[in-house]
């Protein structure tokens, strides 16, 4: 009897351990999607009156799509539709040109044995301790020192050399079994047969987690476009809006349409988070630094 009455109050104190952590999970959560719900309940508002009136309404009374339709018009030799084509090619591109380079740099530093492979693993972990504005004026002086400013080409290379993919992948192809690499090669499997054939399909979910990323990565970008585009016809979204913005002479006037466009380029960030932040979290713990 005694020993029952201890494990019914542990019982009871986790249960109500998970109650609290959920309550404030949820009020975390509420808090982080207030702000984006306001944006989307502010561009549906038909009136500057209504975007400012006191105190705010959360849910517009007259809802309207008009804001969409006034961001969508070129105005200005800008065009949203434009900068959105703009920044998917780009987009899409990094993504998929970073996996072609961070996939056999990954696997080459996890599965196979040469002189050095150790010290430019190490040059690629303190490679991630630098920020990324460091290498902002490099890049600018080689990438117009190579006639490509303003192109599309711009925006992918200098992502190209980024670090934070090959070491993703490195920590998870260690997971692979020696054993299977072993009977690979007893059975006449090459090098590269065995990392088309085991490699990369073992790797699936890791490269879901740096495709994901990297593609967040560059559809969000903002400061490295506005140094090196000054063409219109090249800006990707991010740019476009901050132009399309400074076209209002009224800002109040201004806020319901420049709210519609940055509902619109979060709206694919916040869709894929959605679909696949299972995937994204499971990132965080992929692999460790001190496996060998």
């Amino acid at each position: 009897m005694t020993s029952t009455v201890p494990k019914n109050k542990k019982k009871l104190s986790k249960r109500i351990t998970a109650v609290i952590v959920t309550v404030l999970l949820w009020a975390f959560a509420a808090f982080w999607f207030a702000p984006i719900f306001w944006m989307l309940s502010t561009s549906m508002k038909s009136t500057a009156a209504a975007v400012i009136e006191t105190p705010p309404q959360w849910i517009p009374q007259n809802p309207t799509l008009e804001n969409y339709k006034i961001i969508f018009a070129p105005s200005g030799g800008l065009s949203l539709v434009k900068a959105t084509i703009n920044s998917i090619i780009v987009a899409v591109s990094s993504t998929l040109a970073t996996l072609a380079l961070s996939i056999p740099a990954a696997y080459a530093l996890s599965r196979l044995r040469f002189r050095g492979r150790m010290l430019i693993f190490w040059i690629y972990v303190a490679v991630l301790a630098f920020p990324s504005v460091l290498f902002l004026i490099p890049h600018f002086f080689i990438i117009n020192g190579m006639g490509l400013s303003n192109s599309y080409l711009s925006l992918i290379l200098p992502g190209l050399g980024g670090t934070f993919g090959v070491f993703l992948l490195r920590q998870y192809m260690l997971d692979i079994p020696k054993e299977l690499e072993d009977a690979a090669w007893i059975d006449g499997c090459t090098k590269l047969r065995f990392l088309i054939s085991i490699v990369i399909p073992f790797v699936k979910p890791a490269m879901l987690v740096l495709g994901l990323m990297t593609f967040l990565g560059s559809w969000n970008s903002f400061l490295w476009p506005l140094l090196i585009l000054s063409k219109a016809d090249k800006f990707t979204l991010p740019i476009a809006l901050i132009r399309f913005s400074a076209g209002w002479g009224d800002p109040y006037r201004g806020i319901g349409p420049m709210m519609a466009g940055a509902f619109f380029s979060v709206a694919p960030s916040l869709i894929i988070f959605i679909v696949f932040h299972r995937y994204l979290m499971k990132g965080i713990s992929l692999g460790s630094l001190g496996k060998e």
